[in-house]
């Protein structure tokens, strides 16, 4: 009696059992981040919330703007982060659209720490550094290989919709 390959083969009862709790231990290993990544973005939150405060007491208005913002765009990271484990734990495929906008706000937050860094150095001496032009022009060439990721994904994604509305 051939088996045909397109058949899947059975699995001893022992490779099922090896199966099932590999998953199960997936799942308790997803969760566990997926809930640490929420309370990490939680307790950022409360930071950056107490961190509002000194925006409009400090002398250093830039200075304290782009922390603020830093701190919120790591919290956006951070969620970006937990609702990936989330659609993972629900079963869903892994897709790349949310580790594509986790990079592209972590290259911002980059951006953002290179500009506060020229503002203070103009202050200072009036010139910036040829390392972080470059470094700034490699993030822009960066956030525009993301950008067009996303919009790649989005516009397949729409017309792999298209392809099932119309069977």
């Amino acid at each position: 009696m051939r088996v045909s390959p397109l058949e899947p083969r059975r699995r001893l009862p022992v490779e099922e059992g090896a199966i099932r709790t590999l998953v199960w231990t997936e799942r308790v290993i997803l969760f566990a981040i997926g809930v640490l990544l929420f309370v990490g973005a939680l307790a950022l939150l409360v930071h950056v919330a107490m961190d509002v405060g000194p925006i409009f007491t400090s002398d250093d208005v830039i200075g304290q703007t782009t922390v603020f913002l830093d701190l919120i765009l790591l919290t956006l990271m951070l969620v970006e982060l937990a609702y990936t484990v989330m659609l993972s734990l629900r079963g869903a495929m892994l897709a790349a659209e949310p580790f594509l906008i986790v990079g592209l706000i972590a290259v911002i937050r980059r951006i953002l720490v290179i500009t506060v860094g020229h503002v203070k150095q103009s202050n200072n001496s009036g010139a910036a550094s040829p390392q972080s032009l470059l470094e700034l022009g490699v993030l822009s060439g960066v956030i525009l290989a993301f950008v067009i990721s996303i919009v790649l994904l989005r516009r397949n994604q729409s017309r792999r919709t298209e392809d099932r509305e119309a069977l």
